[in-house]
């Protein structure tokens, strides 16, 4: 399924390469601003609606940095909007120095597969998501319930978020949905820019 990949970089035409292979896979490559054109204004400045994260469900959020720098780049403004959104971000480029070492989803050498890397990342578990929403379950327990494997596992589609919920087993229905109630409240203060969020019970095997 083709993404939406919003891709920046830290100086003009760095990201030049990796949009092209991006766009040769069928992805649809999402830019802040108009090429050879300043760091600021980005597109939302000049009108919200073209901002990438406004006029479309981003996927994944790529930035190329052609050297090491200790903070980000004024042409990578887009990522800090980009993890406000709660997108996963893929960074490719040198490691050291990287600003965005706690933030992001995966970190590629030149050499790697931009395009293989941001399907995989696209598609995977989002770290930060699930964590917040198995601990949301786990706040649920009480001494007499019996909810060892309890878990969350949180991916996004389309903007929204699908939530894999196992280990309720032992919850009578209604404290089961009380507790993906407040696991879904949990997910809503932690990424209120989601669009909607989907959740499946799954039973333990």
């Amino acid at each position: 399924m083709p993404l939406n990949v919003m891709v920046l970089e830290s100086e003009r035409g760095a990201a030049d390469q990796a949009a092209r292979e991006l766009t040769e896979a069928g992805h649809v490559v999402l830019r802040c601003h108009e090429p050879g054109a300043s760091a600021f204004p980005c597109r939302g400045v000049e009108d919200q609606a073209t901002c990438p994260l406004r006029s479309h469900a981003v996927d994944v959020a790529l930035t190329v940095r052609s050297r090491p720098r200790s903070q980000p780049a004024p042409q990578e403004d887009g990522v800090r909007c980009a993890l406000v959104h709660r997108v996963p971000l893929v960074v490719a480029g040198p490691s050291v120095l990287d600003p965005y070492e706690q933030y992001e989803a995966r970190v590629l050498d030149h050499a790697d597969d931009v395009v293989a890397a941001c399907e995989e990342v696209a598609a995977g578990e989002l770290a930060r998501h699930s964590r917040i929403a198995s601990e949301a379950l786990a706040s649920f327990r009480t001494a007499s319930d019996e909810m060892p494997r309890s878990r969350a596992s949180v991916t996004r589609r389309k903007g929204g978020l699908h939530v894999t919920v196992s280990g309720l087993d032992a919850l009578a229905p209604r404290r089961r949905d009380a507790a993906i109630v407040r696991m879904m409240a949990k997910l809503r203060a932690f990424d209120p820019t989601a669009r909607g969020i989907d959740v499946v019970h799954v039973p333990s095997a």
